[in-house]
């Protein structure tokens, strides 16, 4: 694919960002991205460790820095990756008027006050259903463009669980995707899950197939790169995995606003 985008890059403007974002242009421009898109943390979680990080004025600032720098060889976009969005609608409605973002990334990264990366103590099927009822309210009411990595999950259960499988939780799966694409939004294809073992994209193969089939044709791509070596990895692979699945597009925002790019 000649026109190669990152739909969810981080920085030091995250709280766990290694990298700056200078450096993180250098890296796209090396490896051929032609459009980027830093889509921060941002947390209201009062358990979460990303909440008070980010510095909106900071990260505005490096945007246009980077855009007088860089910006005749690649696209720098503004984005967030907010975090649990349907909960904290009020206070991210405030924070985002009149800043001009092009992209809303929305995920889920805690269960109430909760990392997801704990040990719930729940049963396999159980906690999979609980977070993925919270996917599904995030669906009905977050303000977002995309879904994030909507299985990511399975990145952290614990070792005895067994490998999951999308068609034990179909049902509510095909829930989620109906809500999102009825309200005009999207999922993205989240190639880490390549690099960090798991051995397939977030979603699984099945849940893109299953988005493909009910119709839905908004889906960006990202690495979820927080470090230079990552960015941009696999992206050839997930574009891959999206024209065997069948679709034909990606899809790329600016100022809110929907585009689609031939894969």
């Amino acid at each position: 694919m000649k026109y190669l985008v990152d739909y969810h890059v981080h920085t030091d403007n995250s709280f766990d960002g290694k990298v700056s974002m200078a450096e993180q242009c250098e890296k796209a421009i090396e490896i051929g991205l032609k459009e980027i898109v830093f889509t921060e943390h941002y947390d209201l979680n009062p358990n979460d460790k990303s909440k008070g990080f980010f510095n909106y004025e900071k990260y505005s600032r490096e945007i246009e820095e980077c855009r007088q720098k860089y910006g005749d060889k690649l696209i720098i976009k503004k984005g967030l990756e907010l975090g649990e969005p349907h909960l904290y609608t009020a206070e991210h409605d405030a924070f985002i008027k009149d800043r001009d973002f092009d992209f809303l990334l929305g995920s889920v990264h805690f269960l109430g006050d909760i990392l997801l990366d704990a040990d719930f103590g729940l049963p396999e099927k159980e906690l999979y259903l609980k977070y993925f009822s919270e996917i599904l309210e995030l669906a009905k009411t977050g303000e977002f463009h995309t879904l994030g990595h909507i299985d990511v999950l399975k990145r952290y259960v614990p070792p005895h669980f067994k490998k999951f499988l999308a068609i034990n939780y179909e049902e509510i799966i095909r829930e989620i995707l109906t809500t999102t694409i009825k309200r005009g939004k999207g999922i993205e294809i989240n190639t880490s899950g390549f690099r960090q073992g798991l051995g397939e994209p977030l979603p699984a193969v099945e849940i893109l197939e299953w988005f493909y089939e009910l119709g839905g044709e908004v889906i960006t791509i990202g690495s979820d790169a927080h470090h230079s070596k990552d960015l941009g990895q696999d992206l050839e692979r997930g574009i891959n995995v999206l024209r065997d699945v069948g679709f034909k597009a990606i899809s790329t925002f600016s100022q809110g606003k929907i585009n689609f790019i031939d894969i």
